[in-house]
């Protein structure tokens, strides 16, 4: 009982039972406080990046895909077959 400290006087038993609880509130207190935590995990983090970029994104791709499909359409579209292997090795697909 390194915890109970020694009182004097009349009411010594009194004062040492309020002095025991005392210290066990304290401690289950900041217990408490040390156990309660609040953050933002890596994964909302890397969400929050990636939503980032793609806002910062520029609209010309709208235009791009928008030109492409009209070539799909029309049949005029003739895609690069070597440009097509360079960017797949390059993006590791």
């Amino acid at each position: 009982m390194a915890e109970v400290g020694k009182t004097s006087g009349t009411e010594s038993t009194h004062a040492v039972i309020y002095d025991l609880a005392k210290r066990q509130r304290v401690t289950r207190h900041a217990a408490a406080e040390a156990t309660d935590s609040a953050g933002i995990t890596e994964g909302a983090r890397e969400l929050n990046r990636a939503r980032d970029a793609v806002q910062a994104a520029p609209d010309t791709r709208t235009e791009r895909v928008r030109a492409l499909k009209h070539q799909v359409q029309s049949g005029t579209y003739q895609p690069d077959p070597r440009e097509i292997a360079r960017e797949i090795l390059e993006r590791g697909f």
